[in-house]
């Protein structure tokens, strides 16, 4: 069993998205009438990368999530899930433990927290980072956002250029900006596991090694 397999096991199922995303997209261009090419020049997404998403042949990084949002006008909540309220004044929401929304990408296992609130201005992540072999190829993410991770469980390398690769231990924290590209891998031969908090700027510009349009 590897060590995502073993964080679902940890909680409950029943709110992994995968293919939402790609029903949302698909409904989003039936109703608008875009092609792949027009959604590729509003979220700088790559048309392959659109249609293995629309297809349910790929899930999307964090990172392309942020652009397909923006780019065609659409909340992050709305995009992944099904938000009850938006954020206004004297709002609450409580998410139960294991109650966000999941969705895996190559970086890892993702739970975004407080679903059920659409227009907040942050992005609260549960991350569990699988072990990466020697043989892996590193996963690098960079959306125009200012960002905030706490070590959870375990060790993580944590990569962002220009500086070296630092290991971060359990209660270990570290702001940036995270418009500079960067990872996590976990140090030790167990999954580990952080608390991400984004906060996105507007008219965000982000490139992820998770999405072909790099290739």
């Amino acid at each position: 069993m590897n060590g995502i397999e073993g964080a679902s096991d940890r909680r409950s199922t029943d709110r992994i998205t995968g293919k939402a995303v790609g029903e949302m997209l698909a409904r989003l261009r039936f109703e608008n009438r875009w092609t792949l090419a027009e959604v590729s020049r509003r979220t700088g997404v790559s048309i392959s990368s659109l249609s293995k998403i629309e297809n349910n042949q790929s899930s999307p990084a964090y990172s392309v999530l942020v652009r397909l949002a923006e780019g065609l006008g659409i909340d992050f909540a709305d995009l992944i899930g099904n938000p009850t309220e938006k954020f206004a004044s004297a709002a609450r929401v409580i998410t139960r433990a294991g109650g966000g929304t999941r969705y895996v990408t190559r970086m890892g296992l993702y739970e975004a927290l407080a679903p059920d609130l659409a227009e907040k201005s942050m992005q609260p992540m549960i991350i569990d980072i699988p072990v990466r072999t020697s043989s892996s190829r590193p996963v690098r993410s960079a959306h125009k956002a200012e960002e905030f991770v706490y070590v959870l469980e375990g060790e993580v390398v944590f990569f962002m250029e220009p500086y070296a690769p630092v290991v971060l231990s359990k209660g270990d924290t570290v702001y940036f900006d995270s418009a500079r590209e960067h990872g996590f891998s976990s140090n030790i031969d167990q999954t580990a596991r952080i608390l991400s908090v984004c906060l996105e700027r507007s008219g965000a510009s982000t490139r992820s090694a998770e999405d072909p349009i790099r290739d």
